[in-house]
């Protein structure tokens, strides 16, 4: 009896972490990407969204669109990214625009919040939710499959491109109508080692913390000079 009940507790135990392992992985869920019949289209600098909202986002010529990609994220949101790069001199990423339009399937009761985040910037007509970090990216660290992230990823290696070492990073996000179930989300990435300094100095306690709410405003700025959102009747 006793070596039954150590059989099925193990097995009880298997069980349940097998249940975490694919509840939890919701990345497992993710479609793969698929780069035609995009519902936005490029032309020029410009990229024109007819719906979620109608837009024109316009980036300034020194980023360049390497192209697109759609999927359903966790199997819940359906998803579009766009990218706008700046190369450096040695054609490295010195800093992107990654664009994102997503919302939730018509059968998921979700919404989206971004209450908390510290920021908000005014581009053009619209308020964005808008956070702010600096970050070290290790292209070594184990990181999960099939989030939004992930994507970006993928896409940007079938293009030869990676992050740089040392990251500035906003994100910001616009929903499209009171149902919250929509957004334009825009995050934008820069070279942060063209400033001579690693996230680490401007974590608390770095040797350039004190310089954190300069670099913030002035990646705040960098992105009002660079984009532009324009509404359909502007």
């Amino acid at each position: 009896m006793k070596k039954i009940a150590l059989v099925a507790g193990i097995l009880a135990i298997a069980g349940a972490a097998l249940a975490h392992w694919y509840y939890g992985d919701r990345g497992r869920f993710t479609t793969d990407a698929e780069y035609t019949n995009l519902a936005r289209s490029v032309s020029g600098n410009d990229l024109v969204s007819g719906h979620d909202p109608a837009v024109t986002l316009r980036f300034d010529p020194e980023y360049q669109y390497i192209g697109g990609q759609k999927f359903i994220l966790y199997g819940v949101a359906a998803t579009e990214q766009h990218f706008f790069v700046e190369e450096n001199a040695e054609g490295k990423l010195q800093s992107i625009y990654w664009v994102q339009f997503e919302a939730y399937l018509p059968d998921k009761p979700y919404t989206y919040d971004y209450e908390d985040s510290p920021l908000r910037v005014n581009l053009g007509e619209y308020e964005f939710f808008t956070d702010a970090e600096a970050f070290h990216f290790d292209p070594e660290k184990k990181r999960k499959r099939g989030t939004d992230g992930a994507m970006v990823r993928e896409f940007l290696a079938s293009k030869g491109y990676a992050y740089p070492s040392e990251v500035l990073y906003s994100r910001l996000v616009y929903l499209t109508d009171e149902a919250r179930n929509k957004e334009l989300m825009i995050i934008f990435m820069d070279d942060l080692a063209l400033q001579g300094l690693t996230a680490a100095d401007l974590q608390e306690g770095g040797a350039s913390a004190s310089r954190w709410p300069e670099i913030e405003q002035a990646l705040i700025q960098k992105i009002s000079n660079t984009l532009s959102v324009i509404a359909p009747d502007a």
